[in-house]
This record gives C-alpha cells, structure tokens and sequence, in this order.
C-alpha cells in the first residue's frame, strides 16, 4: 500500500516497512535453543538440591534431642529435614558440660563473632588468670548530686570514655587452658604483667582472626562439625560457573549476531537458560557445614541453656544455682548477647536477704584503680548492707561496668584498614585454617 502526496510522491506504509525487515524466528531452532537452554538450568537446579540435602544437619535417632547416647559412634541417625533442628527448647538450667562459653556461641550458629572472643576474655578471668580493673571514670568518680549515682560511661574528670587494666595472676589456676586460650592470653599480656584495653586498640585486630581458626579447629576437633564451619563447599559450584560464563559469553554474542543480521530471536532461549543456570549456581550453588549429630546436640543443649537465662527469674532459681549464677554464668550470658537481661535478673536477686550466697568467686573484676580497689563482689554485698559506701547505686550500675568492657573488647576487633581481611566472620584468610 502507498499514499501519494503532491509534491512528494509515494509513501511506503508500514506494512511495508515491517515486511523489508522481519522479525524471524525460526521454529525448529527456537524450540532446540529452549531444550538446550533447559539443559544447564535442570543442572544447576540439580546442585543446588544436592548441596541443600547434604548440607542439614545430621541427629541422633531415638533419642530425646539434645541427648547423646551411650555409644553415640554406632548409633542410627538421620538428616534434619529443614536444614537445622528448630524444634521446641526446653530450658536446660546448667550450660553444657565442659565446653567453654565462645565455643558454645561458635557451635550454636555456626560463626565465631567478637562476642564469642569476649566471653572468652570474660571466662578467662572468672577462671584466676587474670583480673580486670576499671580505671579512668572511676579513677575520678563524680556523684550525681541529684540521685546519688555514678557516671560511670566516662572519665567525668577528663571527658574521655573508661578504660580497663588487666593484671595477670601472680599465681595461674592449676588448669590448662585450651590452644585457644592460650593465644589469646599470650597476645593479652606479651610478656607483661599488665596491659591497658585501650593500648591494644589497633594491633589486636589480626589476634582476631587467629582467634577464630582456633575456635573454628576446636569445634572440628571435638566432632561437631565435620569441618570448617564456614568452608563455602563451593568447588562443584566453582566448576560449573567457569563452565557457564564462557558458555554465555558465547551464547550472547551468537545472538546478539544474529539480531543485528536478521533480527532473528531464535536462539533467545538458551541465552535465558544459560543466565539463569549461572545466577542459580553464584547464588545457591554453595552448601552450608552441616552439623554432626554430636554438634546439634550440643546446639540444642546450648539453645535450652540460653533459654534459661532469657526467662529467668529470680523466685525461680534453685539454691544450688546461686553460688555459680555469677562466676559461671556471666560469660554465656556474653556469648549469648543477655547481659542486659542478667542485669535485670541481679535486681531482683539484690532483693534477697541471701544475697552474699550470690557473689563467690567475684574477685577478677574491680572498680577502683591502685589505691581504691573494689571487687565485683564486695559491691554486690554492699547492696544487703544499708551502710555500705556503695549502697546507693543499682545493680545494674555495677553490672553496667563488665557490659561496658565487654563491648569495649568487641570494639578491639575491628578490621578497618586491614587488608585481606574480609568481613571477619571466616578467618579463612589465615595458614592453617583449612581442615
């Protein structure tokens, strides 16, 4: 069809147009580029179930969770359909047996954070190889005139934020700590028999991620995780994907080829196959460490522990408890991230008339400096006694200064400006953590 005007003669209409340059798209080819194009995708999808299916949990059959039988080698066990066990906690009123607080925080969800490195620090004085003592606010301590407490966020003298000396015991406990700790005590003191926390600000960074690949090699020792737990398990994903891009590259230039030739779409279905075979594998491709039926048991343990200092309250703890709920305690209560709530608890236990039975072994952090030293444990007693001279502060102001140094240590872990180091949750950067 064509139109024509005076003066300017036949116009093509756009019937025309369109039939000079077709859009082609040939029927055999489209339907063979869409089976091929479904090839790769079907694959992928493949690893991704495989790697999802291995990579849950393992637990013991027949047994109440979090229990481990008697030989627990020979004993059946099966595959957590979701991933990890999610089930119902009971609360467990004591923490798992002999295994320190930053590798019960390690174990329940798989990451060594900087918490898990505090509790630790934290453990390690409660245990007598070290005390902590506050120094700067308290070295010049100001009363608020108004309601008789404390500023002890800073050095109300100096406007600087507190700090915190730690003593190395003249006598270490008996005991031998684990490799873990080992490190850490030595890269604490260095020689020395007492360091500033805010001397280590900067150089204690690396230690940190040392830290983490004994934390990580502890857990795999112990037969929680069949390795690293937070190995990517990425090698059939990485073979895929240097498979995939050339392919797609390939795949894209046909048809990019073919549609500035002849505006032939055909092959469009396999170039859409191979871009989605490829995000599949990059976003799902790797698998997580599952567990052992060993390590979810000691999860769920750790979980009904956690449970327990969640909920609780002070009418509800048994005698037995009390001597223990401080010095054994506190530093789960760090690696579970509860000390606000431990703090509220201590209110209503400063309430008993007993409350001396609460603060044995408190002796490793103090709030004076050389010549006002007070433990931990005379200030808690000081609360049943109106005339102690600290008697009109709160629980909470006490219990503020180990919150304090707990995230002060956290803070020591900080990566920025470090190169190599990545996002700090791995410490696969380091010799000596693949196992």
């Amino acid at each position: 069809m064509s139109i024509t005007w005076p003066g300017v003669g036949p116009m093509v209409g756009q019937a025309g147009a369109y039939a000079a340059a077709p859009a082609l798209v040939d029927r055999q080819t489209f339907v063979g580029a869409t089976a091929l194009g479904l090839v790769p995708l079907a694959l992928a999808g493949l690893v991704v179930l495989v790697k999802w299916w291995r990579g849950r949990d393992e637990v013991f059959d027949a047994v109440t969770p979090g229990l481990v039988p008697d030989d627990p080698a020979h004993a059946p066990r099966h595959r957590v359909r979701g991933g990890e066990w999610s089930g119902v906690v009971a609360p467990a009123f004591a923490p798992p047996r002999d295994v320190r607080p930053g590798v019960v925080g390690t174990v329940v969800d798989g990451v060594a954070h900087a918490h898990d490195v505090s509790a630790t620090v934290v453990d390690l004085a409660v245990r007598g190889w070290f005390r902590i003592v506050e120094v700067g606010a308290d070295a010049s301590r100001e009363r608020d005139p108004e309601h008789g407490s404390a500023d002890r966020a800073t050095d109300t003298g100096r406007g600087r934020p507190r700090d915190w000396e730690l003593r190395r015991a003249a006598s270490p406990p008996a005991e031998s700590p684990t490799a873990f700790e080992q490190l850490l005590l030595d890269r604490l003191f260095e020689g020395r028999d007492t360091v500033r926390l805010s001397s280590l600000e900067g150089s204690f960074a690396m230690t940190m991620r040392e830290a983490q690949v004994g934390l990580y090699r502890e857990v795999v020792d112990r037969g929680w995780y069949a390795r690293h737990p937070r190995a990517r398990n990425g090698r059939t994903r990485a073979v895929g994907l240097v498979v995939l891009v050339p392919l797609t590259l390939v795949a894209a230039v046909v048809l990019a080829t073919d549609l500035a030739d002849a505006h032939d779409w055909s092959l469009t279905p396999l170039l859409v196959g191979l871009v989605l075979a490829l995000v599949t594998l990059a976003r799902w491709g790797g698998a997580r460490t599952p567990r052992t039926a060993e390590g979810s048991a000691l999860r769920i343990q750790a979980l009904g522990f956690r449970e327990y200092l969640a909920t609780a309250e002070a009418d509800r703890l048994r005698f037995e408890e009390k001597r223990a709920l401080l010095s054994s305690y506190l530093p789960y209560a760090v690696a579970f991230g509860l000390t606000g709530h431990f703090a509220g608890l201590l209110r209503e236990l400063a309430k008993d008339s007993h409350w001396t039975d609460y603060v044995d072994g408190l002796d490793w952090y103090d709030f004076g400096g050389d010549d006002d030293d007070v433990s931990l444990g005379d200030a808690l007693t000081d609360f049943g006694d109106a005339a102690g001279d600290l008697g009109d502060l709160d629980v909470g102001d006490v219990f503020d200064g180990v919150d304090g140094f707990t995230d002060a240590t956290d803070s020591l872990f900080s990566f920025e400006g470090l190169s190599g180091c990545g996002d700090g949750l791995d410490g696969c950067d380091l010799p000596g953590c693949d196992f």
